[in-house]
């Protein structure tokens, strides 16, 4: 008994303990329960977390799609661009088929050109049995032809030979740029290529830092997994709060899903709006584009119509030059006239032509004038209508300026909330780090609870020893249960396996977190390099645009000059060709006329043979001084007419559809001077028949006459032999000095050789003195009009330089564009084809460039050769003038005339002043514009009438003059000399100064232009007036002087002291003429000064140019190395795109996995909690086997109270009292309460 009671007492003692532990453990329970509450907020709060970080990575792939529409709208900007080259190019297009419509006008018009080419066919065909007879003579002048001809390849071989270095130094030049610009580009490309060798070292070297990190991330790992699996055993019995863990983790994922659901609605929504808004801003785009190409081409429409109101004024001025032109040659007639009044008296016919002329001529000014008016009245119109349309213009720009910054303020405000998700992101991943450290510290105090279970573990291990040597018969329910212990552990090995593979997962989160950071960090820099890409592409944009309109602007202005170069080259050409075939006609008739001449020359000489008779016999020299002056009459008339008739050629040259015409009228006037000779000779026989009666007498003096004549004739051969030479030196200008002196030195031997044939001709230069005065002034008028030759041809030069250097700027315009065609050839790769078309056709520009200054030159070679030539026509004409009015002028008479001469000419040398300073005007408005070879042409072809009037002149005119004029040669051609000077450094000063204030005032002087022109028309005008009423005075005076002609031939004495009084006379003209010259020295150097002054400037204005030259070079190479690094940057955005898609894609794979991985947890946790439900029942049947032992005891006691009655009724009442006791146990309780309940876990479920 004592040994029960023992027992029972061990019993009692060991059901103590099993209470105290089950109050500990249920204390655990309590703190375990608090503590998972805990850990399933701080779970929720990470699964919030990782939502929002699922919405950063949903706004991060919305930032991405920004950017790819962003990359888009580059490409639709680049489109655009190529659809502005396509316009230009169909604008080129729409020129050139202007072009090839002009080209058939020009068809059309040179067929009915060939129809009246036909019909003067018709008419030369009846005379070509008059051209038989020439043919001879013809052949005779070919071989002559063709020494000229190769005189002239020679000569431009020599110029060529001279142009060839030139060229060269030019290519040389060009070389040495182009080397410069690879040089700077190579030490550009060495400077990048260093700066990516040191990102790449940078790269390598966060590479290997990283390298290591993860080295240093893969043992830390490892070594938590050896102390995850050490600390396995320890939490398998943790299984049963993580399976709760894991239920209110399904849970709150099942309402953060819905949740996200939810917010995937909204950013559907939001991107439904974005897109809105997105499609709303390319349409506006679309809409300024529209604007900017309608506001492009309305531009280019004005500017078309500009340059057609320059064409029409510029049409103006060129009938002004015209105006001018006759003028000068209305001043020319009346000249003639008043000599032609002196010499007839009969000749009204000239008269009343010349007024027809007048009179045509003040109806042309009057219709010119108010011409004028009503296109001046247009012309305002147009402008105000032009500047109405501009002002419109000016205001959509301005609404469209207006939208564009409201579009720019909605870019700025979408950038900032961008900026403000960024700011959100870095907060998040604040949190996220917050919330690592809280779950490590949680991890921390799992351990320890971990550790402290072990211990209680041990303790009841423990105690189940002492239960199982005192109830054995538990060993059967205690099989029952390590079977299911085993089964549990099993179990919980699966589970370790899972937590292994969570513990995996978490490391796996934390280098994903670490991805997502530098993710972040990746972003941030891509976002920041955005707005400077986006800030820069504006940059690019804006100023691309601005460089591709200009480019449009030279492009339109290039192909515009091209279509007027050709017009030019094709007119040009056509004209040469005609020139060519008026040259070859008029080298024939020059023979011709040559031979004329010879005989004309036979002629004189037995004029003046019967003249030497005459003054041996008066009563015979009378007689035939009578016959000689109605032959010289007859004559003179004939040479009025024939004056009239080359104005008509003149006038008729510059048409080139009346050529055959010219050529028949040249024909006809051969034969009248035929006709004419053949009288001449026919009076050489009648006085030929009288001399033969004297012909001793008159033998040795013709032998003297005929030895002086011949010795004339050789100087004169040398002469135009050196002529020739001084035709072929004119090209170069700086040599006219040499020139001039050898001319004078020349002039000066033929003055001693011709001394003494003059000698016994001294009666007959007695009586030609007094016409000394008016054939110097008349020399005068004519090199007078050699200087404007020559300023002409000086402006023809500084013409062509100056298309040389448009030439010049058109090669740096090409440079240009090869560089633009380089960028967008390495940006754009779509544009080749069209920028080879460019290249092409820039190609052509240059060649057809070439083409018209090779032809400009050959036509300036001729032109110098033509001048030449004149000039020794113009000396001819007006010697054989000189002779041929000396001897029917009065000599009392022309003192009044000479007097009214010198007022008159006073009169025109103010209004020559005006005309030169209106000239001056026209030429700064000329020289603005870009029709230079208008002017040349107009050159070539007065220069053409001008040589043909002066051959035909010469054709009438007499070489035996020469003698008489040689003395005053020199004089007059050292005046000549110096005033030439004079001309051409005023011509320098005055094209400099148009040069200089051309640029500066063109737009202020275009209305002053046009109301000068009006003055200048309206003075024009009022001068022809007082011309006509100047021509009146001068018929009644040639009448006077007519009717006075006869009585005074016969007065012989009073012509020498006549002679005196005129030598005395031009001793005063000289003396005037010397203060002139002082007088434009002084104004010379004056002018000299200004020039300076002027260079100076230019100077200044060249080294400006230079500099800005080499600033926008500068500019280029910078612009250059932004396009490289921008592209540098988009390859390495798209690299980053890619690695951050590929990222994203990662991390929804692993999501998924995650997704899978928390499904099967939640079917364990099934399983755990059914099988925490079987522990909870065998419990339950553990506890009721406690009663049956508990009731089997009191059995016990019973049979000992039974036995023994007496000495046990102390033991009996306590047994009674631990009966009563018992029931009341929290054993007993709690497992009643376990049957009649459910579990906590089942309730939380």
């Amino acid at each position: 008994m004592e040994k029960v009671y023992e027992e029972l007492e061990e019993v009692k003692f060991d059901n103590e303990k099993l209470r105290s532990d089950l109050k500990s453990k249920a204390e655990l329970y309590e703190h375990l329960k608090k503590f998972q509450n805990e850990q399933s907020t701080k779970l929720h709060e990470a699964s919030s977390k990782i939502e929002k970080q699922a919405q950063q990575l949903l706004e991060k792939e919305e930032e991405i799609s920004v950017v790819t529409r962003a990359n888009e709208d580059l490409k639709c900007n680049l489109k655009e661009k190529e659809s502005i080259i396509k316009h230009l190019n169909a604008a080129n297009d729409k020129l050139r088929a202007e072009r090839d419509g002009k080209n058939q006008k020009w068809e059309q018009e040179n067929g009915r050109l060939v129809l009246a080419l036909d019909e003067a066919n018709e008419k030369s065909i009846d005379q070509e049995q008059k051209m038989d007879m020439l043919k001879a003579e013809i052949e005779s002048l070919k071989a002559q032809l063709s020494v000229s001809q190769k005189k002239h390849s020679e000569a431009e071989k020599k110029a060529k030979n001279q142009k060839d270095p030139r060229e060269r130094d030019d290519l040389l030049v060009k070389v040495e740029e182009d080397m410069k610009k690879v040089e700077h580009q190579l030490k550009w490309k060495k400077e990048q290529f260093k700066l990516l060798e040191e990102a790449h070292d940078r790269l390598r070297n966060q590479f290997k830092e990283s390298e290591k990190e993860w080295e240093k991330e893969k043992c830390t790992l490892f070594d938590e997994i050896s102390s995850l699996q050490t600390r396995l055993d320890s939490q398998i019995r943790i299984t049963g709060d993580l399976q709760s863990r894991l239920q209110m983790c399904n849970q709150s994922l099942a309402h953060e899903e819905t949740r996200r659901k939810y917010l995937e609605v909204e950013i559907s929504e939001f991107k439904t709006r974005f897109e809105k808004s997105f499609a709303e801003c390319q349409d506006a785009k679309s809409q300024l584009e529209c604007l900017n190409s309608q506001r492009d081409k309305e531009v280019a429409t004005l500017r078309h119509l500009l340059g057609t109101k320059e064409s029409f004024y510029k049409e103006m001025e060129y009938r002004a030059g015209k105006l001018e032109q006759e003028n000068q040659e209305l001043l020319a007639s009346l000249k003639e006239l008043q000599e032609a009044r002196i010499q007839e008296a009969g000749n009204s016919s000239s008269l009343s032509k010349l007024k027809n002329k007048l009179k045509s001529v003040e109806q042309m000014h009057k219709d010119c004038s108010s011409n004028l008016r009503t296109k001046e009245a247009e012309w305002n119109s147009q402008r105000e209508e032009m500047m109405k349309k501009l002002n419109d213009y000016s205001s959509q720009l301005k609404t469209n300026d207006a939208a564009l910054n409201v579009l720019e303020t909605e870019l700025e405000s979408c950038l900032s909330s961008a900026v403000q998700l960024k700011l959100q992101n870095e907060e998040i991943s604040i949190m996220m780090v917050l919330l690592k450290s809280g779950m490590f510290e949680a991890q921390l105090k799992l351990a320890n609870a971990e550790a402290e279970l072990g211990l209680h573990q041990k303790e009841g291990v423990e105690n189940l020893s002492i239960l199982r040597q005192q109830l054995e018969v538990k060993n059967t329910a205690l099989a029952n249960a390590q079977r299911d212990i085993t089964e549990e552990r099993e179990r919980t090995a699966i589970l370790s396996r899972k937590v292994d593979n969570l513990a995996q997962l978490e490391d796996k989160h934390q280098l994903m977190e670490k991805e997502v950071n530098t993710c972040k960090t990746i972003l941030e820099e891509s976002s920041k390099c955005q707005l400077w890409l986006k800030e820069k592409a504006l940059q690019m944009e804006t100023d691309s645009k601005e460089k591709i309109r200009e480019v449009c602007d030279a492009l339109d202005v290039a192909n515009s000059q091209l279509a007027e170069e050709q017009e030019k080259v094709a007119s040009l050409l056509s004209r040469v060709e005609s020139l060519d075939l008026i040259e070859g006609q008029r080298f024939l008739m020059q023979k011709e006329l040559e031979r004329y001449k010879e005989r004309l020359e036979e002629a004189s000489r037995c004029q003046i043979h019967l003249e030497e008779q005459a003054l041996q016999r008066e009563t015979e020299s009378k007689e035939k001084l009578s016959k000689v002056c109605k032959a010289l009459e007859a004559a003179k008339s004939e040479l009025s007419k024939e004056r009239e008739r080359a104005v008509s050629l003149t006038k008729r040259v510059e048409s080139l559809d009346l050529i055959e015409g010219q050529r028949f009228l040249m024909q006809k006037e051969l034969e009248r001077y035929k006709e004419r000779l053949e009288e001449a000779s026919r009076c050489q026989i009648h006085l030929e028949e009288q001399a033969l009666q004297r012909e001793a007498e008159s033998k040795e003096k013709l032998s003297e006459v005929c030895n002086a004549l011949e010795a004339a004739k050789s100087e004169l051969s040398k002469e135009r032999e050196r002529a020739v030479s001084l035709t072929e030196r004119v090209e170069s200008l700086d040599h006219l000095e040499e020139q001039w002196l050898q001319k004078q030195d020349e002039v000066e031997r033929y003055k001693k050789m011709l001394e003494e044939a003059c000698r016994s001709r001294s009666q007959l230069e007695e009586q030609v003195g007094h016409m000394k005065k008016e054939f110097g002034e008349k020399l005068e008028a004519a090199f007078d009009a050699l200087e404007s030759v020559k300023s002409e041809l000086a402006k023809e030069r500084e013409r062509t330089a100056s298309l040389m250097k448009r030439v010049e700027q058109w090669a740096l315009r090409q440079k240009d564009l090869d560089k633009y065609k380089e960028r967008f050839e390495e940006s754009f790769r779509c544009q080749l084809q069209l920028e080879e078309k460019i290249s092409q056709i820039e190609r052509d520009s240059e060649r057809k460039l070439t083409e018209a200054c090779n032809a400009l030159e050959k036509a300036n070679s001729e032109l110098v050769e033509k001048v030449c030539k004149g000039h020794e026509i113009e000396f001819e004409s007006w010697i054989w003038k000189s002779i041929s009015e000396r001897l029917k002028v009065d000599l009392e008479e022309s003192r009044e005339l000479r007097k009214q001469l010198e007022a008159s000419l006073l009169a025109q040398v103010g209004v020559g002043q005006g005309i030169k300073k209106e000239k001056d005007d026209l030429i700064r408005i000329t020289k603005e514009k870009d029709q230079e070879i208008l002017s040349l042409q107009q050159h070539m072809v007065t220069l053409e009438q001008e040589l043909q009037a002066r051959e035909l002149r010469a054709v009438s005119s007499a070489e035996d003059s020469i003698l008489q004029i040689t003395r005053e040669h020199d004089k007059i051609l050292e005046d000549l000399r110096r005033e030439i000077d004079l001309l051409e450094e005023e011509s320098l000063r005055r094209e400099l100064e148009g040069a200089a204030y051309a640029h500066i005032g063109a737009e202020r002087s275009f209305v002053r232009e046009k109301e000068n022109i009006l003055q200048l028309v309206k003075e024009k005008d009022e001068r022809i007036d007082g011309l006509m009423q100047v021509v009146r005075s001068m018929e009644e005076d040639f009448n006077g002087s007519l009717n006075s002609f006869s009585s005074e031939l016969t007065e012989k004495q009073e012509h020498i002291k006549l002679v005196h009084e005129a030598w005395e006379k031009i001793a005063s003209a000289e003396i005037l003429a010397k203060l002139e010259i002082e007088e434009k020295k002084l104004m010379i150097a004056e002018l000299e000064d200004d020039i300076h002054y002027i260079q100076e400037k230019l100077f200044s204005q060249e080294k400006s140019m230079s500099d800005s030259k080499q600033l926008a070079l500068t500019i280029e190479a910078e612009l250059e190395a932004k396009h490289l690094e921008m592209k540098n940057l988009t390859d390495q955005m798209e690299e980053r795109l890619r690695t951050s898609e590929a990222s994203v894609d990662e991390l929804r794979t692993e999501k998924a996995n995650l997704l899978e991985d928390i499904m099967k947890l939640s079917t364990e946790r099934d399983n755990l909690v059914g099988f925490i439900g079987g522990l909870n029942d065998s419990l339950g049947e553990f506890s009721s086997e406690d009663a049956q032992l508990m009731g089997i005891l009191g059995r016990i006691v019973q049979s000992c109270d039974l036995s023994d009655s007496k000495g046990s009724n102390e033991l009996y009442d306590c047994l009674k009292e631990n009966k009563r006791s018992l029931p009341a146990s929290p054993a007993t309780k709690k497992t009643s309460s376990i049957f009649e309940e459910r579990s906590p876990f089942r309730q939380l479920n």
